[in-house]
């Protein structure tokens, strides 16, 4: 079998040329003269050819030598330029960033995480794909995203995790429903016989709801927008469960009032990737800014 052309050796005889002194050569290569006339020697010797003529006045190329070296520059070009272009294709890859979110983090939280990530120098060209809590798992197991967040208590089993902080939903009405006007918590049978506007099945801000009313609620209304949750509370359908971030220039106009409840509405909000897979160093760093600039759960 025919050995592979050694390509330092090849860039020794390119500096040797070019420097004409194997030392100097063998310091631009960073090994030793020793280890550098050792290398010449291994590849005379594989390739049956003398390419350098050794004398107590240095060591030169010889003609054998030195038409190697005219290859060797085709060769080393070719190879250095194909370096170059596989840096830039890896490089490339690794600016594409894929994430899922559910709405709350997608349109409130993660612009600025992602802000902060460009700031840093951190290269990324992300693409976002908003979904429910439910749909982000399933986006992070068909590796479809690199990673995913999420605003719902239950975690998936079968994904790694990690807390980057959490969220507080609120529940507002138009300021002329009866509630409005409440300076004590609504009583949990009210709460109970109320028809709501609220989120589809799958979203956290759905589930988060459901696990503190412990109990399935009545619906007026049922949309994946928050916009629309929003515009429907305001219009008196009927009192909706929302993101306080969501609704905080509705709370601080007046145009809907946040409704006193003993209800623990707080959520964490997690992100999720496969176990099995290495996170890409840009996801590592989004998750670092993540947890530094995320509102924590008050400690009770």
């Amino acid at each position: 079998m025919t050995p592979d052309v050694d390509m330092e050796t090849l860039r020794l005889l390119v500096d040797l040329a070019e420097l004409n002194s194997l030392s100097a050569a063998a310091q631009a290569r960073g090994i030793s003269q020793p280890a550098a006339s050792a290398r010449l020697r291994s590849f005379e010797a594989r390739w049956r050819v003398t390419v350098a003529d050794r004398s107590p006045r240095g060591t030169a190329l010889t003609t054998d030598g030195l038409a190697i070296v005219s290859w060797a520059r085709t060769v080393l070009h070719e190879v250095d330029l194909m370096r170059a272009a596989l840096t830039a294709l890896s490089d490339e890859r690794h600016a594409e960033l894929e994430v899922a979110a559910s709405l709350t983090i997608a349109e409130f939280i993660l612009p600025r995480w992602l802000g902060e990530l460009r700031s840093r120098s951190v290269v990324v060209r992300p693409r976002l794909h908003v979904v429910n809590s439910e749909k982000v798992a399933e986006l992070v197991r068909s590796r479809t995203v690199d990673v995913g967040f999420i605003e719902s208590a239950a975690v998936p089993r079968d994904l790694a995790h990690r807390l980057v902080g959490s969220d507080q939903l609120a529940v507002v009405v138009d300021p002329r429903h009866p509630w409005a006007r409440r300076s004590t918590p609504v009583p949990h049978e009210a709460l109970r016989n109320e028809a709501w506007v609220l989120r589809e099945t799958g979203s956290g801000t759905r589930s988060t709801f459901e696990r503190a009313l412990r109990f399935e609620p009545h619906l007026a209304m049922e949309a994946d927008s928050t916009t629309a949750l929003i515009g429907a509370a305001r219009a008196g359908v009927g009192p909706a469960v929302v993101s306080r971030r969501a609704v905080a220039s509705e709370l601080e106009t007046g145009r809907l009032v946040e409704v006193t409840t003993d209800l623990d509405l707080w959520r964490p909000l997690t992100a999720i990737w496969l176990m099995e897979r290495r996170l890409p160093d840009s996801v590592d760093a989004l998750l670092r800014i993540a947890r530094a600039g995320t509102t924590r759960r008050p400690s009770t």
